[in-house]
């Protein structure tokens, strides 16, 4: 199988909508937002939103030149404070993990679609197993997708304290693939760098090519 020295990277780039419908289906993690830093420049605006719960109460669908309008502003301002408002709660979560683990099992959720990833430090009631689906609508502005399945499920011991790794692969699972992909890394019929190298649909051509009697 030839290898692919370079390819065109698929990054997921989010709307202001998108990015409003995350934050907005968390609203606790606003709250801790605010909470941590009460005087940015958005922070009225923030406290605002929380106040009338990100329109979740109501039906009608809401755009950025309304939510604008509803705080006497510019649509451009509503963007550029949603984009700040989005990244800092990854880097409080990334900066204070302990905030968003509650009650349950602590995990470090690594997410993945295509090339766009994050990560996120939360408890679970449960550890989810492999091949389990787990939707979370909160990174979907940041990988493109809400939906995912569980690749692999790590435990790291140091000394007195234990971290669950949770790897989640962007789509909808088809275990017959994943097994015929490990089946041809085990027989070497597919490098396993193509792994890294190769889009998924492009493993998928070279395992239907491969199976295909």
């Amino acid at each position: 199988m030839g290898r692919t020295k370079e390819r065109r990277k698929i990054i997921h780039q989010p709307s202001t909508p998108e990015i409003f419908d995350c934050i907005s289906c968390m609203p606790t993690y606003s709250k801790l937002l605010l909470d941590q830093y009460p005087n940015k420049p958005y922070s009225v605006f923030l406290h605002g939103l929380i106040d009338i719960n990100f329109y979740n109460d109501r039906n009608e669908k809401i755009t950025i030149k309304r939510i604008a309008s509803d705080f006497k502003t510019d649509a451009a301002k509503v963007t550029k404070w949603l984009k700040e408002i989005y990244e800092q709660l990854f880097e409080l979560n990334r900066d204070k993990p302990e905030l968003f683990r509650t009650n349950g099992v602590k995990v470090y959720l690594i997410f993945q679609n295509y090339d766009s990833y994050c990560y996120i430090y939360t408890s679970l009631p449960v550890l989810p197993r492999e091949f389990e689906t787990i939707r979370f609508p909160f990174v979907k502005a940041k990988v493109g997708t809400d939906s995912f399945w569980v690749k692999k499920v790590e435990h790291e011991i140091v000394e007195d304290t234990v971290e669950v790794i949770i790897w989640l692969e962007g789509g909808f699972l088809n275990k017959y693939r994943e097994f015929a992909l490990d089946k041809a890394l085990f027989q070497d019929r597919i490098h396993f760098m193509d792994v890294f190298n190769l889009q998924p649909y492009e493993i998928d051509k070279e395992l239907k090519m491969l199976y295909r009697n």
